[in-house]
């Protein structure tokens, strides 16, 4: 992956040599969200909670003297302590007719485990894990470079049939920065720091006919623990299809997360995870939109390797949820009821969970 690195240095010391860029506009977007949480199931403590997320972002754009434009943006969330982070940044640089070159910072997800984009509130049990700090109902999705500082380059949108669109990103040191353990990817917070870690990501998407949306990822990072041969391997596919006040969606995806350096003699885990998704969603009028959607995640634990390459133990676990969204646009705001359904919890057998968010969201 140091050829990547090299190359993506030489396109970006490219781009600025010699340039000037023409002082750009500032705007400012933001959101509000008051919540109401009930939760419920196996080994719930905090059963009820109440709250306010907000979200203010700062966007600037610009035009350099040879024509190209560049845009930056930047996110400020609170972050429960009293103080205020900023969590997500990216400056891109369109080349007109060459695509764009953009460094991201926890920003930029190739990922498309979230593409068949069904909700009414928002996609699948994703939008009750970013509501809630409770993970009762957490899928452990895939694997995704917005989990780490990354530099990516997205080919122009015109260049290929059907409208597809290409884009690559790279992490070149996933121990550098702010990290997500490769955004719930299974690498734990020991692993950040380890020398090497790497994350490369391709991307494509579709609309080849009015209506239907198809999209693509695949991921591979390596030199996990700082071991030369143990890697993280994972890619998803969408589809999503719109017809009328309908709209249909499934996805399918997978995650390795492999221990396969035997040389310390101390043995490792290797689990895999199988996920699915898919929903309805219905525009009822203007004003209402109700959807439902079911996810599944098979977890394979296949326990300790000895050092012989023996595998010691065996375990799988399907973690199923059924979300039921409901939305109500009353101008300006969004009134939402969102409850989530879950079986074998947390992957354990017979742990079972609900979720249920009542909220009122404003953008601005």
């Amino acid at each position: 992956m140091t050829k990547i690195t090299k190359l993506f240095a030489v396109i970006a010391s490219s781009l600025l040599m010699s340039v000037a860029a023409v002082a750009g506009e500032l705007n400012v977007t933001g959101s509000a969200k008051a919540s109401y949480l009930i939760n419920g199931g196996v080994g719930d403590s905090n059963n009820v909670g109440l709250g306010i997320s907000n979200e203010l972002k700062f966007s600037a754009s610009g035009e350099m003297d040879n024509g190209y434009t560049w845009n930056y943006h930047m996110e400020l969330d609170p972050n429960g302590g009293g103080t205020v982070d900023n969590d997500d940044s990216a400056l891109t640089i369109n080349t007109n007719g060459m695509g764009t070159f953009g460094i991201f910072d926890s920003e930029g997800g190739l990922s498309t485990e979230l593409a068949y984009g069904i909700g009414a509130l928002g996609t699948g049990v994703d939008y009750a894990n970013n509501m809630a700090s409770s993970g009762h109902t957490a899928m452990n999705w895939g694997l995704d470079v917005s989990g780490y500082p990354n530099m990516q380059y997205h080919a122009p949108a015109d260049i290929l049939p059907y409208g597809i669109t290409a884009k690559v990103g790279y992490a070149p040191n996933t121990a550098d920065g702010d990290s997500n353990d490769f955004k719930n990817a299974g690498a734990t917070s020991s692993n950040v720091g380890a020398a090497g870690n790497a994350l490369l990501q391709y991307q494509l998407t579709a609309a080849p006919i009015d209506g239907l949306k198809v999209s693509a990822d695949y991921a591979h990072g390596d030199k996990q623990n700082g071991r030369a041969n143990q890697e993280l391997t994972g890619g998803n596919y969408s589809v999503q299809y719109a017809t009328g006040n309908f709209k249909l969606g499934y996805m399918q995806g997978y995650k390795e997360t492999g221990a396969l350096d035997y040389a310390s003699g101390t043995g490792a885990s290797f689990d895999s995870y199988f996920y699915n998704a898919m929903g309805l969603e219905f525009a009822v009028n203007d004003a209402v939109t109700v959807s439902f959607g079911r996810t599944e995640n098979e977890a394979t634990d296949k326990g300790p390797i000895a050092a012989t390459g023996s595998t010691l133990t065996k375990k799988v676990v399907t973690a199923e949820s059924d979300t039921y969204q409901l939305a109500y646009n009353v101008g300006g705001a969004t009134i939402g009821l969102f409850r989530v359904d879950t079986t074998n919890a947390e992957f354990t057998l017979g742990k079972s969970a609900t979720k249920t968010i009542a909220s009122i969201a404003m953008e601005f």
